[in-house]
């Protein structure tokens, strides 16, 4: 079988991190923000029963931000695994050098806690552009898989034919 070096490598890989991708992704629509406004609000008073004062878009930013730091490993994992270096280089100067930049230049101005978001939002901006480019990759490896199951078929066919 003849290998296409544009392909994917770990098709499984690549579909569990669109799956990934997509649930992530979705927990930011609107129906996700609808019921974190609930579920924030629950986490909230359990909080102020505590002592705890956290507000609603504080614990959104942490869960957010959270899901970020934990997902970055596996986008690089995949990434390399897949040898898109093009991607891994985006990813880096739409995370990881604004947040350095913010860091470095602004972490001492009044409105710091405003800019680091930036980053996080690049990310998540990141995680919607690379959805569809692995869906694309998906449906390229798939047809490929077709097309070389229709070759194979084909060439049986011919070999029955010649036979009889």
């Amino acid at each position: 079988m003849e290998e296409n070096s544009k392909l994917i490598k770990n098709a499984f890989a690549v579909q569990r991190f669109r799956n990934i991708l997509f649930y992530e992704l979705r927990f930011l629509d609107g129906v996700g923000l609808f019921g974190l406004y609930f579920f924030f609000g629950s986490v909230n008073f359990t909080l102020s029963i505590i002592g705890l004062n956290i507000s609603s878009i504080g614990l959104a930013i942490i869960l957010l931000t959270t899901a970020a730091i934990l997902f970055s490993p596996y986008i690089l994992y995949v990434l390399i695994i897949e040898k898109k270096y093009g991607w891994i280089i985006t990813f880096f100067m739409m995370t990881i050098f604004p947040l350095i930049f913010i860091y470095i230049f602004f972490r001492e101005t009044l409105f710091y806690d405003a800019l680091i978001l930036i980053p996080l939002l690049l990310f998540y901006f990141y995680c919607y552009l690379i959805k569809f480019e692995v869906d694309k990759w998906l449906a390229d490896y798939n047809w490929h898989q077709e097309r070389m199951q229709q070759k194979i078929e084909t060439e049986d066919r011919i070999k029955n034919e010649m036979i009889l």
